[in-house]
């Protein structure tokens, strides 16, 4: 109940939390890799790329309603109503289906360097927009605009040290990840505000299991194609992983954005890119310590740490949510 609450508030926690969720966030890009090559998936098929990352939250959402189930103990956990059944899809529509689809078709049209660094903007576009919705509450001070450039400085290295950048712009490439970047960001504020009345897990397991049938579908639609067929045990393990990762992180993000102004939480999505990059290196083979990562790490700490250090902030002013 509020014991809950008043223990996710403590700002140790919530940098102990985000970093959880970032770094099990990061932990998908080699397994993505790896999962296009046991389900026998080419680079630039995009349509069946969007039918794996389907099945991944589809399977996630199932995963965090069932936990939500079983913790309640009586059919629909308490806390959640039909009326807001409506709001639940919408979340899913735009933070899962829509922001993957612009993604998968931008990955398509872009080199990966670029797509990495324009998707690891999201931190600082969240940020602005949190300032936008939230006048009061988030405030845009030189010292959070100083850590979300630093930030977004940490990422552009970080991704400089793995190929060619890339010329031009064109609306499929650099115009949908900006779109995605911009779905994610929508994502978070949505997922904050509907927190107030639905419990996170509930929140989280409806918004993946509706955005991924949506992104399933919209591969098939688009020519995409699984043969399973051909799927070993380890393709279906890994799966089974990449949902958990989903189902974990996001129940907990959701946890974290209705307790803290969103500008503190998403601030960690910079380091995302920044453990995909170790955790591709330590499982990949890659070089750990090559200077491109031990440059942006720094970088990106400092910005978080600017984002979250002004003194005399208040949590979450508004109703509070209940997280029990």
């Amino acid at each position: 109940m509020a014991a809950n609450k008043q223990f996710f508030e403590k700002k140790s926690v919530l940098i102990l939390s985000a970093l959880v969720c970032t770094a099990l966030w990061g932990s998908a890009f080699p397994c993505v890799k790896a999962g296009y090559q046991l389900w026998h998936i080419a680079s630039g098929d995009a349509a069946s790329q969007m039918i794996f990352a389907g099945w991944r939250f589809i399977l996630a959402g199932l995963m965090a309603l069932l936990t939500a189930h079983f913790m309640e103990r009586n059919g629909i956990p308490k806390g959640t109503k039909w009326r807001n059944l409506p709001r639940i899809l919408l979340l899913g529509v735009v933070q899962t289906a829509l922001q993957y689809v612009f993604y998968y078709i931008s990955m398509a049209h872009v080199t990966g360097v670029k797509g990495a660094i324009l998707n690891g903007s999201s931190a600082f576009v969240c940020v602005l927009m949190a300032r936008i919705y939230y006048k009061e509450q988030e405030r845009l001070s030189g010292s959070r605009i100083s850590g979300c450039i630093l930030g977004l400085a940490g990422v552009v290295i970080v991704n400089l040290g793995k190929g060619s950048l890339g010329t031009g712009w064109s609306v499929p490439g650099e115009g949908f990840m900006i779109l995605s970047v911009l779905m994610s960001a929508l994502g978070s504020l949505i997922s904050k505000e509907i927190a107030r009345e639905i419990r996170p897990m509930t929140l989280c397991g409806g918004q993946l299991l509706s955005g991924g049938i949506l992104l399933t579908a919209v591969g098939y639609i688009t020519g995409g194609h699984i043969n399973w067929s051909s799927i070993a045990l380890r393709g279906l393990l890994l799966l089974f992983y990449m949902a958990f990762i989903s189902a974990a992180a996001f129940s907990l993000w959701t946890v974290l954005l209705a307790c803290h102004n969103m500008g503190e939480v998403t601030v960690f999505n910079f380091m995302i890119p920044v453990f995909g990059t170790l955790l591709s290196a330590i499982f990949l083979g890659d070089n750990l310590w090559n200077p491109y990562i031990l440059s942006s790490l720094p970088l990106v700490c400092a910005g978080i740490w600017l984002v979250n250090r002004e003194p005399g902030k208040t949590i979450f002013n508004k109703k509070s949510p209940n997280l029990t």
